[in-house]
């Protein structure tokens, strides 16, 4: 006499993920939530694999941060109560994007890619400094010229 199974009891299947990719996924979220508290957002989706999507989220993260500072400093200190704790959570909620997005495509993670568009964003958040610091002494000359 044999046992049929019973039909009732659900089936699990589980889908195996090779290390290679594990370890991309979960460096693809700490780039992402590390990158993006450093105004660089989008840094993990370049890794996974979505470069335009991943330069899109820098530039809108960019704006974003300009709207917040200035918002922040038109309500002297108190739009800040809501922008920082939205700052702390879109790296962390777009890192387990990106991670879920390499698990859900078996990436491996593309360094090449990162360093280009790291790169390249650090190179135009240096540059910005810059400039706000050129013009911040230029300012400074210029005020204390006119008031001799």
């Amino acid at each position: 006499m044999t046992t049929q199974p019973d039909s009732s009891q659900p089936v699990y299947l589980v889908n195996q993920v090779s290390p290679e990719t594990e370890g991309a996924a979960t460096t693809s979220l700490w780039l992402e939530i590390i990158f993006g508290i450093f105004s660089l957002l989008g840094v993990g989706h370049v890794y996974s694999g979505r470069t335009l999507l991943g330069i899109l989220l820098m530039i809108g993260w960019w704006v974003y941060i300009l709207v917040a500072g200035f918002l922040s400093t038109i309500t002297l200190g108190f739009g800040a109560c809501l922008l920082v704790p939205i700052y702390i959570a879109v790296p962390i909620i777009s890192g387990i994007q990106a991670r879920t997005y390499t698990l859900k495509t078996n990436g491996k993670g593309n360094w090449t890619h990162v360093a280009f568009v790291a790169g390249g964003g650090c190179l135009l958040v240096l540059l910005a400094i810059g400039a706000l610091a050129v013009l911040g002494i230029f300012t400074a000359v210029v005020t204390q010229y006119n008031t001799r």
